[in-house]
C-alpha cells in the first residue's frame, strides 16, 4: 500500500497548557503519503562492519591480556543493548494492548529496535561464557544451603534460562513485527475484529500483547534476578525487578526520541512527524523519569529503614570508594535535570532540547548497568577501558546493523495501519 486513508474530518484544535493550539484533524490529513524505506548508505554499513571486527579483535586481545575484565565488558554491554530492544519491543505491544493512536507514527522505530533480539539471542553465548567469571555462586566447591538454590543457580539451569527468555522475547517480536509488515502489503483485513472479542483485545495483535505483557513482566524479572541481582552475594530486592524495568522503559524512550529526532531531520519520515509528536514523546520521557526516581528512591528508603546488614551492603558498595560520584550522576541524569528542563511546555517541541534530554538518559541508563555490575567486581570506582570500548562497538554495531537493517529494508511508518492518519493529525480520542 502506498497510502493509509481515512474520512477527511472537520477541523478541529488541540489546546494545550501555554496556550498554543497544534492541528488535530482537517481537511488537508486525508491521507498520508508513504516516506518508504529509509535511504542508509552502504558506507555507514560498511563502517559498521567496522566497527563491529574492531570490537571482536580488542575482546580478542583483552582475553589474552585481561580476561576478567573482559567478561565485565562483555555483561555490561550485552545487556545494555539488550535492555534497548527489549524496550522497543514492549512499545509495540503496549500500544496493541491499549489500542492507542498516538504512537502508531512511532511504531516501527520501536519494532525496528526490537529487531534486534535475534541477534542477541546468537550473542548469548557471550554472557554464558561469562558466568562462571563473575557469579560467586558459579564458583567450583560454593553450595547454597538449600539443594534447591543450589540447582537453580547452576551454570546448567543459569544457561537453559538464559536461551529460554531469549528465544521467547524473540519469538513475540517476529510475531509482532511480522504482522506489522503484513499490514503493510495487505492492509487491516489481516486484524479484523471478531464479534464477541474482548473489546479493544478483539484484534489477533491485541490478544498476543496480553498474553505477551504478562509473560514479559515474568520472564524479564527473573532475567534481572540472574544476570544482575545474582551477582552479589547474599543481597536480594523484591523491588529489583522493577528497577530494572524502569530503567529499561525510559531508556526505550530516550532512544525513541533519538531516532525520530534523527530520521525526521534527515526527511525519512517525510511530513508525518510534526512538533506536536515531540510534545507528545517529551511527555512520555518526563513521566517516565518521575517513575524511574520513584522506583529507585522507594528500593532506597526500604533498605534505608529496615537497615539490615545484609540489605545495606547493596548501597554499601555502590556508595563508597568513588561509586557513590556515579551514583550522584544517575540521580541528576535520569532524573533532577530532564525532570525540571521537560517540564516548561514550551521547550517540548525544540529538537536540541529534548535531543539532549534523550542522550543524557540513555548514557545514564549506560552508567546505570555499569554502576550495578562493577562495584561488585572492584571496590574503588574503575573507569571504562579499552576492553569497555571494544565490547561497545561490537554489541553497537550489531545493534544498529539490526536497526538499520529494518529501516532500510521497510517503510518507516506503519503505512498499512488505518490509525496512522489519525496519529499523523493529532486526533487520537
Amino acid at each position: 500500500m502506498s497510502a493509509s486513508t481515512i474520512p477527511a474530518q472537520g477541523k478541529e484544535m488541540d489546546p494545550r497548557s501555554d496556550g498554543t493550539h497544534f492541528p488535530m484533524g482537517h481537511l488537508e490529513i486525508a491521507t498520508v503519503a508513504d516516506p518508504g524505506p529509509a535511504p542508509i548508505s552502504k558506507g555507514f554499513r560498511q563502517q559498521l562492519w567496522v566497527a563491529l571486527a574492531i570490537g571482536a579483535v580488542l575482546l580478542l586481545l583483552g582475553v589474552k591480556f585481561d580476561p576478567h575484565r573482559v567478561y565485565e565488558s562483555v555483561i555490561v554491554n550485552y545487556l545494555f543493548f539488550l535492555i534497548l530492544g527489549l524496550g522497543g519491543l514492549f512499545l509495540v505491544a503496549l500500544e496493541y494492548v491499549a489500542s492507542t493512536t498516538w504512537s502508531v507514527v512511532f511504531r516501527r522505530i520501536a519494532e525496528a529496535s526490537a529487531s534486534y533480539l535475534p541477534v542477541a539471542f546468537i550473542l548469548s553465548p557471550l554472557l554464558m561464557l561469562a558466568a562462571p567469571h563473575l557469579y560467586f555462586w558459579a564458583q567450583h566447591g560454593f553450595h547454597f544451603h538449600r539443594a534447591e538454590k543450589t540447582w537453580y543457580y547452576s551454570l546448567g539451569a543459569f544457561d537453559f534460562r538464559t536461551a529460554l527468555f531469549l528465544a521467547i522475547w524473540s519469538a513475540f517480536g517476529a510475531f509482532f513485527i511480522g504482522r506489522s509488515l503484513r499490514q503493510d502489503r495487505e492492509g487491516d483485513q489481516i486484524n479484523q475484529r471478531h464479534p464477541g472479542g474482548w473489546g479493544k483485545l478483539s484484534s489477533k495483535n491485541g490478544r498476543m500483547a496480553a498474553l505477551y505483557i504478562p509473560v514479559f513482566a515474568v520472564t524479564f524479572t527473573l532475567a534481572a534476578a540472574d544476570w544482575l541481582m545474582s551477582m552479589q552475594h547474599g543481597w536480594s530486592s523484591s523491588m529489583f525487578g522493577v528497577y530494572a524495568f524502569a530503567g529499561m522503559f525510559e531508556a526505550a524512550f530516550a532512544l525513541l526520541v533519538i531516532l525520530a529526532v534523527t530520521m525526521r531531520r534527515r526527511g525519512w519520515l517525510g511530513q508525518i512527524v510534526t512538533d506536536h509528536h515531540y510534545v507528545d514523546l517529551a511527555r512520555m520521557l518526563h513521566a517516565f523519569c518521575i517513575f524511574m526516581v520513584y522506583i529507585g528512591f522507594e528500593q532506597y528508603f526500604i533498605i534505608w529503614y529496615s537497615n539490615q546488614t545484609d540489605e545495606t551492603s547493596f548501597f554499601h558498595r555502590r556508595l563508597m570508594g568513588g561509586w557513590n560520584w556515579m551514583f550522584l550522576f544517575l540521580l541528576l541524569a535520569k532524573w533532577a535535570v530532564p525532570f525540571v528542563v521537560l517540564m516548561n511546555q514550551k521547550v517540548r517541541t525544540k529538537e536540541p532540547v529534548i535531543l539532549s534530554m534523550a542522550w543524557l538518559i540513555l548514557i545514564a541508563e549506560y552508567c546505570d548497568i555499569y554502576w550495578l555490575v562493577m562495584p561488585v567486581q572492584h571496590a574503588t570506582l574503575t573507569l571504562p577501558t579499552w576492553t569497555d570500548l571494544g565490547a561497545f562497538l561490537l554489541f553497537f554495531a550489531a545493534f544498529a546493523l539490526s536497526v538499520s537493517r529494518m529501516l532500510r529494508k521497510h517503510s518507516t511508518v506503519p503505512i498499512g495501519d488505518p490509525k496512522l492518519v489519525n496519529s499523523v493529525a493529532g486526533r487520537y480520542l
